[in-house]
Protein backbone atom coordinates (compact mmCIF):
# COMPACT_ATOMS: atom_id res chain seq x y z
CA UNK A 1 0.00 0.00 0.00
CA UNK A 2 2.64 2.68 1.02
CA UNK A 3 3.98 1.78 -2.81
CA UNK A 4 0.94 3.94 -4.12
CA UNK A 5 2.08 6.95 -1.86
CA UNK A 6 3.87 9.25 -4.50
CA UNK A 7 5.69 10.40 -1.39
CA UNK A 8 9.02 9.21 -0.63
CA UNK A 9 8.43 6.92 3.05
CA UNK A 10 11.66 5.58 5.05
CA UNK A 11 10.73 3.35 8.05
CA UNK A 12 13.62 3.49 10.55
CA UNK A 13 14.55 1.95 13.87
CA UNK A 14 17.16 2.13 16.47
CA UNK A 15 19.83 -0.87 16.58
CA UNK A 16 22.52 -0.03 19.02
CA UNK A 17 23.46 3.39 18.56
CA UNK A 18 22.26 3.59 15.11
CA UNK A 19 18.85 4.32 13.12
CA UNK A 20 18.77 1.44 10.33
CA UNK A 21 16.33 1.36 7.67
CA UNK A 22 13.36 -0.60 8.20
CA UNK A 23 11.54 0.14 4.98
CA UNK A 24 11.25 2.09 1.94
CA UNK A 25 8.69 2.39 -0.25
CA UNK A 26 8.89 3.21 -4.30
CA UNK A 27 8.40 6.34 -4.47
CA UNK A 28 11.60 6.59 -2.00
CA UNK A 29 13.49 4.10 -4.18
CA UNK A 30 13.20 6.29 -7.13
CA UNK A 31 14.18 9.50 -5.51
CA UNK A 32 17.37 10.53 -6.54
CA UNK A 33 20.14 10.99 -3.63
CA UNK A 34 18.65 8.58 -1.78
CA UNK A 35 21.35 5.77 -1.16
CA UNK A 36 21.21 1.92 -0.13
CA UNK A 37 17.41 2.31 0.13
CA UNK A 38 17.18 -1.30 -1.20
CA UNK A 39 19.55 -2.38 1.43
CA UNK A 40 17.26 -3.31 4.83
CA UNK A 41 19.11 -2.49 8.04
CA UNK A 42 21.39 -0.09 6.13
CA UNK A 43 22.18 2.76 8.37
CA UNK A 44 20.57 6.23 8.33
CA UNK A 45 23.73 7.84 7.57
CA UNK A 46 24.35 5.70 4.15
CA UNK A 47 20.63 6.41 3.13
CA UNK A 48 21.13 9.97 3.87
CA UNK A 49 24.70 10.35 2.98
CA UNK A 50 24.37 13.67 0.40
CA UNK A 51 23.24 15.38 3.89
CA UNK A 52 26.22 14.13 5.92
CA UNK A 53 27.04 17.89 6.50
CA UNK A 54 24.56 18.76 7.89
CA UNK A 55 22.78 18.01 11.63
CA UNK A 56 20.36 15.94 9.62
CA UNK A 57 20.96 12.80 12.03
CA UNK A 58 21.02 14.30 15.19
CA UNK A 59 17.80 15.55 14.41
CA UNK A 60 16.03 12.27 13.62
CA UNK A 61 17.83 10.83 16.73
CA UNK A 62 15.69 13.78 18.91
CA UNK A 63 13.18 12.55 17.06
CA UNK A 64 12.83 9.30 18.42
CA UNK A 65 14.35 10.66 21.91
CA UNK A 66 11.89 12.90 22.44
CA UNK A 67 8.90 12.07 20.55
CA UNK A 68 8.88 15.42 19.03
CA UNK A 69 8.08 15.53 15.53
CA UNK A 70 10.35 17.52 12.66
CA UNK A 71 9.81 19.86 9.82
CA UNK A 72 13.00 20.77 7.69
CA UNK A 73 14.57 21.48 4.32
CA UNK A 74 17.43 20.78 3.01
CA UNK A 75 19.32 22.39 0.06
CA UNK A 76 22.41 21.07 -1.05
CA UNK A 77 24.32 22.60 -3.95
CA UNK A 78 28.22 21.76 -5.83
CA UNK A 79 29.12 24.75 -7.22
CA UNK A 80 26.04 26.48 -7.47
CA UNK A 81 24.47 23.57 -9.77
CA UNK A 82 21.21 22.17 -7.56
CA UNK A 83 22.00 18.97 -6.37
CA UNK A 84 18.98 18.22 -4.22
CA UNK A 85 16.07 20.11 -2.73
CA UNK A 86 14.25 18.18 0.02
CA UNK A 87 11.41 18.72 2.43
CA UNK A 88 11.59 16.61 5.75
CA UNK A 89 9.17 15.58 7.89
CA UNK A 90 9.45 12.68 10.39
CA UNK A 91 7.40 11.54 13.00
CA UNK A 92 7.63 8.53 15.87
CA UNK A 93 5.86 5.77 14.71
CA UNK A 94 6.71 3.51 18.05
CA UNK A 95 9.43 3.03 20.95
CA UNK A 96 12.43 3.19 18.63
CA UNK A 97 10.66 3.60 15.47
CA UNK A 98 10.34 6.42 13.50
CA UNK A 99 8.45 7.70 9.63
CA UNK A 100 10.75 9.59 7.68
CA UNK A 101 8.64 11.45 4.75
CA UNK A 102 11.02 13.23 1.72
CA UNK A 103 9.66 15.26 -0.61
CA UNK A 104 11.21 16.80 -3.75
CA UNK A 105 11.09 20.49 -3.85
CA UNK A 106 13.53 20.96 -6.35
CA UNK A 107 11.17 23.03 -8.76
CA UNK A 108 10.12 25.51 -5.62
CA UNK A 109 13.84 25.78 -5.21
CA UNK A 110 14.70 26.39 -8.34
CA UNK A 111 12.15 29.64 -8.58
CA UNK A 112 12.80 30.92 -5.49
CA UNK A 113 16.49 31.12 -7.00
CA UNK A 114 15.11 32.35 -10.02
CA UNK A 115 13.76 34.85 -8.13
CA UNK A 116 16.45 35.69 -6.23
CA UNK A 117 18.12 35.99 -9.71
CA UNK A 118 15.79 38.31 -10.61
CA UNK A 119 15.91 40.63 -7.44
CA UNK A 120 19.77 40.55 -8.12
CA UNK A 121 18.95 41.89 -11.95
CA UNK A 122 16.52 44.77 -10.32
CA UNK A 123 19.42 45.62 -7.85
CA UNK A 124 21.87 46.09 -10.32
CA UNK A 125 19.24 48.19 -12.89
CA UNK A 126 18.31 50.50 -9.74
CA UNK A 127 22.65 50.58 -9.38
CA UNK A 128 23.14 51.92 -12.98
CA UNK A 129 19.98 54.40 -12.27
CA UNK A 130 21.73 56.39 -9.58
CA UNK A 131 24.69 56.59 -11.73
CA UNK A 132 22.93 58.15 -14.92
CA UNK A 133 21.41 60.06 -12.20
CA UNK A 134 24.74 61.12 -10.99
CA UNK A 135 25.64 62.14 -14.65
CA UNK A 136 23.36 64.78 -14.41
CA UNK A 137 24.48 66.21 -11.36
CA UNK A 138 20.99 67.29 -9.90
CA UNK A 139 19.02 64.35 -9.81
CA UNK A 140 17.57 63.53 -6.09
CA UNK A 141 15.80 60.49 -6.96
CA UNK A 142 15.14 57.46 -9.36
CA UNK A 143 13.19 57.66 -12.00
CA UNK A 144 9.92 56.36 -11.25
CA UNK A 145 8.27 54.17 -14.15
CA UNK A 146 4.67 52.62 -14.78
CA UNK A 147 2.96 50.88 -17.62
CA UNK A 148 -0.58 50.27 -19.01
CA UNK A 149 -2.42 47.95 -21.57
CA UNK A 150 -5.35 48.51 -23.38
CA UNK A 151 -7.33 45.20 -24.08
CA UNK A 152 -9.59 44.86 -27.39
CA UNK A 153 -11.88 41.97 -27.21
CA UNK A 154 -15.18 42.10 -30.13
CA UNK A 155 -15.87 45.70 -29.66
CA UNK A 156 -15.02 45.77 -26.00
CA UNK A 157 -11.87 47.93 -24.99
CA UNK A 158 -10.29 47.77 -21.88
CA UNK A 159 -7.61 50.12 -20.19
CA UNK A 160 -5.30 48.74 -17.45
CA UNK A 161 -3.07 50.88 -14.89
CA UNK A 162 0.03 49.78 -13.35
CA UNK A 163 0.07 50.71 -9.64
CA UNK A 164 3.31 52.53 -10.60
CA UNK A 165 1.68 54.27 -13.50
CA UNK A 166 -1.46 55.22 -10.88
CA UNK A 167 1.80 56.97 -8.21
CA UNK A 168 3.34 59.02 -10.84
CA UNK A 169 0.46 60.58 -12.27
CA UNK A 170 -1.18 60.93 -8.45
CA UNK A 171 -3.91 58.79 -9.15
CA UNK A 172 -4.92 56.21 -6.29
CA UNK A 173 -4.10 53.16 -7.32
CA UNK A 174 -6.63 51.59 -9.75
CA UNK A 175 -5.91 48.54 -12.16
CA UNK A 176 -9.16 49.32 -14.21
CA UNK A 177 -9.28 53.42 -15.46
CA UNK A 178 -11.63 54.77 -18.25
CA UNK A 179 -9.76 57.12 -21.31
CA UNK A 180 -11.17 59.98 -20.25
CA UNK A 181 -9.49 59.99 -16.76
CA UNK A 182 -6.47 58.56 -18.78
CA UNK A 183 -5.77 61.51 -20.41
CA UNK A 184 -7.60 64.17 -18.29
CA UNK A 185 -3.63 65.61 -17.31
CA UNK A 186 -2.05 65.61 -20.51
CA UNK A 187 -1.87 69.60 -21.13
CA UNK A 188 -3.80 71.08 -23.84
CA UNK A 189 -0.64 72.15 -25.29
CA UNK A 190 0.98 68.66 -25.51
CA UNK A 191 -2.56 66.92 -26.56
CA UNK A 192 -1.61 67.09 -30.08
CA UNK A 193 1.77 65.84 -29.45
CA UNK A 194 0.78 62.80 -27.44
CA UNK A 195 -2.33 61.59 -29.69
CA UNK A 196 0.01 61.81 -33.01
CA UNK A 197 2.92 59.45 -31.43
CA UNK A 198 0.20 57.12 -29.10
CA UNK A 199 -1.93 56.95 -32.99
CA UNK A 200 0.80 55.70 -34.74
CA UNK A 201 2.11 53.53 -32.20
CA UNK A 202 5.64 52.86 -33.89
CA UNK A 203 7.39 52.16 -30.48
CA UNK A 204 9.41 56.22 -30.30
CA UNK A 205 9.53 57.64 -27.53
CA UNK A 206 7.06 61.23 -26.73
CA UNK A 207 7.60 63.45 -23.57
CA UNK A 208 5.12 65.66 -22.68
CA UNK A 209 3.51 67.71 -19.73
CA UNK A 210 1.17 65.67 -17.05
CA UNK A 211 -0.94 67.98 -14.64
CA UNK A 212 -1.66 65.66 -11.65
CA UNK A 213 -4.91 66.10 -9.60
CA UNK A 214 -3.03 68.30 -6.69
CA UNK A 215 -1.45 70.86 -9.12
CA UNK A 216 1.99 69.63 -10.32
CA UNK A 217 2.85 69.75 -13.64
CA UNK A 218 5.37 67.00 -14.55
CA UNK A 219 7.44 65.35 -17.66
CA UNK A 220 5.97 61.90 -18.84
CA UNK A 221 8.54 59.81 -21.45
CA UNK A 222 5.81 57.58 -23.18
CA UNK A 223 7.12 54.63 -25.55
CA UNK A 224 4.26 52.70 -26.83
CA UNK A 225 4.26 48.95 -28.34
CA UNK A 226 2.75 47.98 -31.75
CA UNK A 227 -0.83 46.41 -30.90
CA UNK A 228 -0.10 42.51 -31.36
CA UNK A 229 -2.73 39.46 -30.53
CA UNK A 230 -2.36 37.65 -27.51
CA UNK A 231 -4.72 34.60 -27.03
CA UNK A 232 -7.50 35.97 -29.63
CA UNK A 233 -7.32 39.60 -28.36
CA UNK A 234 -5.69 42.54 -29.38
CA UNK A 235 -3.59 44.31 -27.34
CA UNK A 236 -1.67 47.15 -27.53
CA UNK A 237 1.21 48.53 -23.95
CA UNK A 238 2.97 51.49 -23.17
CA UNK A 239 5.51 52.38 -20.77
CA UNK A 240 5.85 55.78 -19.22
CA UNK A 241 8.27 57.80 -16.67
CA UNK A 242 8.54 60.56 -15.00
CA UNK A 243 11.43 62.25 -16.10
CA UNK A 244 10.83 65.51 -14.38
CA UNK A 245 14.42 65.52 -13.09
CA UNK A 246 15.76 65.08 -16.28
CA UNK A 247 14.24 67.87 -17.66
CA UNK A 248 15.38 69.93 -14.55
CA UNK A 249 18.99 68.94 -14.46
CA UNK A 250 19.02 69.85 -18.35
CA UNK A 251 17.49 73.23 -17.71
CA UNK A 252 20.53 73.52 -14.86
CA UNK A 253 22.67 72.46 -17.23
CA UNK A 254 22.37 74.61 -19.82
CA UNK A 255 22.22 77.88 -17.02
CA UNK A 256 25.36 76.69 -15.70
CA UNK A 257 27.08 76.79 -19.59
CA UNK A 258 25.38 79.73 -20.24
CA UNK A 259 27.28 81.18 -16.43
CA UNK A 260 30.05 79.60 -18.23
CA UNK A 261 30.12 81.23 -20.86
CA UNK A 262 29.43 84.67 -19.52
CA UNK A 263 32.15 84.36 -17.47
CA UNK A 264 34.15 83.68 -20.22
CA UNK A 265 33.75 86.49 -22.36
CA UNK A 266 34.62 88.72 -19.59
CA UNK A 267 37.91 87.74 -19.16
CA UNK A 268 41.03 88.84 -20.72
CA UNK A 269 41.96 85.36 -22.88
CA UNK A 270 40.61 82.19 -23.02
CA UNK A 271 39.61 79.52 -20.49
CA UNK A 272 39.64 75.84 -21.32
CA UNK A 273 39.30 72.18 -20.37
CA UNK A 274 41.76 69.37 -22.05
CA UNK A 275 41.87 65.89 -21.77
CA UNK A 276 45.37 63.56 -21.75
CA UNK A 277 44.09 60.22 -22.71
CA UNK A 278 45.91 57.21 -21.32
CA UNK A 279 47.57 56.84 -24.65
CA UNK A 280 48.74 60.14 -24.64
CA UNK A 281 46.63 61.56 -27.13
CA UNK A 282 44.96 65.01 -26.09
CA UNK A 283 41.79 66.14 -26.79
CA UNK A 284 39.72 69.62 -26.30
CA UNK A 285 36.14 68.81 -24.56
CA UNK A 286 36.08 72.87 -24.04
CA UNK A 287 37.63 76.03 -24.74
CA UNK A 288 35.68 79.47 -24.60
CA UNK A 289 34.92 81.53 -27.78
CA UNK A 290 37.63 84.05 -26.61
CA UNK A 291 40.19 81.49 -28.35
CA UNK A 292 39.29 82.87 -31.95
CA UNK A 293 41.09 86.52 -30.56
CA UNK A 294 44.10 84.59 -29.14
CA UNK A 295 44.59 82.11 -31.74
CA UNK A 296 42.92 83.10 -34.21
CA UNK A 297 41.30 79.65 -34.42
CA UNK A 298 37.50 79.05 -33.64
CA UNK A 299 36.14 76.78 -30.27
CA UNK A 300 34.29 74.56 -33.02
CA UNK A 301 37.66 74.04 -34.50
CA UNK A 302 39.71 73.81 -31.37
CA UNK A 303 37.37 71.38 -29.74
CA UNK A 304 37.77 68.87 -33.55
CA UNK A 305 41.43 69.17 -33.65
CA UNK A 306 44.02 70.28 -30.85
CA UNK A 307 46.65 70.48 -33.70
CA UNK A 308 44.80 73.42 -34.76
CA UNK A 309 46.33 75.55 -31.78
CA UNK A 310 49.57 74.18 -32.11
CA UNK A 311 49.98 75.10 -35.52
CA UNK A 312 49.87 78.99 -34.52
CA UNK A 313 52.94 78.46 -31.68
CA UNK A 314 56.43 78.87 -32.85
CA UNK A 315 58.31 75.98 -33.69
CA UNK A 316 61.25 76.66 -31.61
CA UNK A 317 58.52 76.89 -28.44
CA UNK A 318 56.12 73.87 -29.46
CA UNK A 319 58.89 71.18 -28.05
CA UNK A 320 59.26 73.38 -24.82
CA UNK A 321 55.31 73.37 -24.87
CA UNK A 322 55.21 69.67 -25.19
CA UNK A 323 57.54 68.69 -22.36
CA UNK A 324 56.04 70.76 -19.91
CA UNK A 325 52.74 68.93 -20.76
CA UNK A 326 54.03 65.52 -20.31
CA UNK A 327 55.81 66.43 -16.88
CA UNK A 328 52.97 67.77 -15.47
CA UNK A 329 50.53 65.02 -16.28
CA UNK A 330 53.13 62.72 -14.63
CA UNK A 331 53.69 64.80 -11.55
CA UNK A 332 50.12 66.43 -11.05
CA UNK A 333 51.64 69.34 -10.30
CA UNK A 334 50.22 73.22 -11.45
CA UNK A 335 51.14 73.61 -14.95
CA UNK A 336 52.75 76.81 -16.03
CA UNK A 337 54.07 77.72 -19.51
CA UNK A 338 55.11 80.67 -21.08
CA UNK A 339 55.67 80.74 -25.39
CA UNK A 340 55.23 82.50 -28.54
CA UNK A 341 52.52 82.43 -31.24
CA UNK A 342 52.06 83.81 -34.21
CA UNK A 343 49.84 86.52 -34.69
CA UNK A 344 47.20 87.37 -37.42
CA UNK A 345 49.01 90.55 -38.15
CA UNK A 346 51.91 88.84 -38.91
CA UNK A 347 54.02 89.50 -35.75
CA UNK A 348 55.06 87.52 -32.67
CA UNK A 349 53.05 87.70 -29.51
CA UNK A 350 53.52 85.83 -25.81
CA UNK A 351 51.32 83.77 -24.50
CA UNK A 352 50.99 82.36 -20.96
CA UNK A 353 48.99 79.33 -19.90
CA UNK A 354 48.36 77.73 -16.89
CA UNK A 355 46.21 74.41 -15.03
CA UNK A 356 45.41 72.60 -12.65
CA UNK A 357 45.20 68.55 -13.34
CA UNK A 358 43.06 65.79 -12.02
CA UNK A 359 43.61 62.42 -12.61
CA UNK A 360 40.55 60.69 -13.71
CA UNK A 361 39.41 56.95 -13.49
CA UNK A 362 40.05 55.76 -16.45
CA UNK A 363 43.80 56.87 -16.17
CA UNK A 364 43.18 60.13 -17.96
CA UNK A 365 44.10 63.48 -16.85
CA UNK A 366 41.85 66.39 -17.16
CA UNK A 367 43.94 70.08 -17.37
CA UNK A 368 41.37 73.26 -16.51
CA UNK A 369 43.05 75.89 -17.49
CA UNK A 370 43.03 79.42 -19.01
CA UNK A 371 45.66 81.36 -21.24
CA UNK A 372 46.54 85.20 -21.69
CA UNK A 373 48.24 87.53 -23.90
CA UNK A 374 51.48 88.37 -21.80
CA UNK A 375 53.19 90.63 -24.42
CA UNK A 376 53.20 93.67 -23.10
CA UNK A 377 54.74 91.79 -19.97
CA UNK A 378 57.59 90.56 -21.78
CA UNK A 379 58.44 93.64 -23.64
CA UNK A 380 58.09 95.67 -20.83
Amino acid sequence: MLDAVPVALLGFHVHGTELRLLSANAAARRLDGLRAVRSPGASASKVFVLLAATHLLEQLCAVVRTGEPLECRHVLRDQGRLVLAWKIHAHCTGIGSIMVTVQDVSEAEGLRSTLARSESVLTETRRELREQTEVFGTMESMARTGYWRRIRDEGESVLLWSPGLCDIAGFERQEWISTERALSGVLPEDRAIFDAAHGEGRGTDVEYRWRRPDGQVRWMRSRVRLPSQQDGVLVEMGVVQDVTEEHRAAEQLREQLEFIQRIASNIPGFIYQCRIHPDGRPSVPYVSEAVNDLMGVSDCLARQDIGELERNVLAEDLPLVRRAVRRAVLTLQPWHCEYRVHAADGGVRWHMTSAALQAEPDGSVLMHGYTLDVTDRKRA
